[in-house]
């Protein structure tokens, strides 16, 4: 175990469903879906019935009138439930079959365990029918009315925690609000060069992220990978275009945010000298950001950063692949941690031991093309074998493709997240990623696009336009689940 201490974030946000019986309006769909064959003590704890289908289907929600045609099996093509056309193959996990065939003879579900069944994982037409215990995050959740089981999903992206959900069942795993939380995790942030004019223009140094703080400061850990140190003075045009500050007032849009953890991953953090580095450093313990992947020295740097949130312990690793050998910490000087293979397979070790969820990141040398690298898949591949919970490239300047390997995620590139770059769509559009766990587990991530207005604004992207940079990304994709 690492000499560093276990941080734990100032704030949780996690909040408690309120019971049922607060939301009076619901019951008579309730009773309709779950309670026809149970009563009294014989009912037990009711679960939320979740609806997953395949990872890229381009259903969100449906609605809940949608739900008594869906749970008699007379729903048979995706048209029928708003979707795109195509045939339904309707499946039921086996830890809820025993219950839905009591209180809905007709459905007429297949009885898998989704859990187990790889072949789910790929197939396009599957609509499912599980529990807490089955969802998995190679399944996409569907909501009901804009409700999953953690809450409702508002169109600025946010959720509403205390949004009752409308599908129970008796004997189902409910979810547990207490044993769940989200993290929240962006790509590169550099807030440097044109950025620092974009903003100067605004007048409003919060201007960048009026719509992203509200998805980031509600999340029970919210992470970005902050590239640039912070000093002064630091003024647009830099003398070298390739040496990056951001000025010490810009501080003030990553503690508006809310990100609890800085990845320090980057290469140019050491720009204008280790001294400056070291004064970021500072300044992020000063303000309650815990930090990995980078440090005051290289013990520090390659420590094990653990975290508590929903009661479960979290490990973050993070590494440079890229150098140059200025950005790499010394013994007794600040920058990042130099990725080798026999140093990421020992934390690997120390961090699953530590922990049941772990964090792997790593600054690639591949920033700009969409189809991942052979050499990051190797690396990322021996991640996971060594126990990676969620792995990913945090230097990307596009959003570059997924994979799930082994089931578990694989994130090659979010993209761009308070950067300048708008030279092409492709540099100007990204993804913030929003990791639920419950109970121990990584159960689903929802990936949130959006597109780089005025040289330093995310802003977020719906509907069709959404869809448009979902789909190329899942071209992008690798393994069987993207086949």
């Amino acid at each position: 175990m690492s000499d560093r201490p276990e941080i734990r974030p100032p704030r949780l946000r996690t909040t408690a469903l309120p019971c049922l019986t607060r939301f009076s309006a619901v019951v008579v769909l309730v009773t309709l879906l779950a309670a026809a064959s149970c009563t009294g003590a014989a009912c037990g704890e009711r679960g939320e019935i979740i609806i997953v289908a395949h990872f890229t289907n381009p259903i969100d929600s449906i609605r809940k009138e949608h739900c008594p045609a869906l749970l008699d099996g007379r729903v048979t093509d995706f048209s029928q439930i708003g979707g795109r056309p195509g045939a339904v193959r309707l499946v039921a996990d086996e830890r809820i079959a025993g219950a839905l065939a009591k209180t809905h003879p007709r459905l007429g579900a297949v009885t898998v365990r989704l859990d187990e069944d790889e072949a789910l994982a790929s197939d396009r037409s599957i609509l499912g029918l599980c529990d807490a215990r089955a969802l998995r995050p190679h399944f996409k959740a569907v909501a009901v009315d804009g409700v999953l089981p953690w809450g409702r999903r508002g169109d600025d992206y946010t959720i509403d925690r205390d949004a009752p959900y409308l599908l129970l069942l008796p004997g189902a795993t409910p979810w547990k609000s207490k044993r769940s939380f989200t993290v929240v995790q962006t790509g590169v942030t550099a807030m440097t060069r044109a950025f620092i004019a974009g903003v100067d223009r605004s007048g409003d140094v919060l201007y960048p992220v009026k719509e992203t703080a509200p998805i980031t400061a509600r999340a029970d850990l919210a992470i970005t990978s902050n590239e640039v140190s912070f000093l002064d003075p630091c003024a647009y045009p830099l003398r070298d275009r390739m040496r990056f500050c951001s000025p010490l007032r810009f501080f003030e849009i990553l503690r508006h945010s809310g990100f609890d953890v800085i990845e320090l991953t980057g290469n140019h953090n050491n720009d204008f000298g280790r001294k400056h580095n070291t004064r970021t450093l500072r300044l992020l313990r000063e303000n309650g950001m815990a930090y990995y992947g980078g440090g005051a020295s290289r013990a520090e740097a390659e420590s094990v950063l653990y975290l508590t949130a929903g009661g479960q312990r979290i490990a973050f690793i993070g590494f440079n692949e890229v150098g140059p050998p200025e950005a790499w910490a010394t013994d007794t000087e600040a920058g990042a941690a130099r990725l080798s293979k026999p140093l990421l397979e020992e934390k690997l070790h120390e961090a699953t031991a530590g922990a049941p969820i772990v964090f792997a990141m790593v600054q690639c040398t591949n920033e700009n093309e969409p189809v991942p690298w052979p050499s990051q898949v190797r690396l990322f591949h021996r991640a996971v074998d060594l126990g990676a919970t969620i792995t990913g490239s945090s230097s990307a300047h596009r959003a570059i493709g997924l994979e799930f390997y082994r089931g578990r995620l694989i994130i090659y590139g979010l993209g761009n997240f308070l950067f300048d770059q708008m030279q092409t769509v492709h540099h100007r559009r990204g993804m913030i990623a929003r990791h639920h766990f419950h109970d121990g587990r990584h159960v689903q991530t929802e990936f949130i696009p959006y597109i780089i207005h005025d040289y330093c604004r995310p802003r977020l992207l719906r509907g069709a336009r959404a869809r448009e940079l979902m789909d190329e990304v899942f071209r992008y994709s690798r393994g069987p689940v993207f086949d």
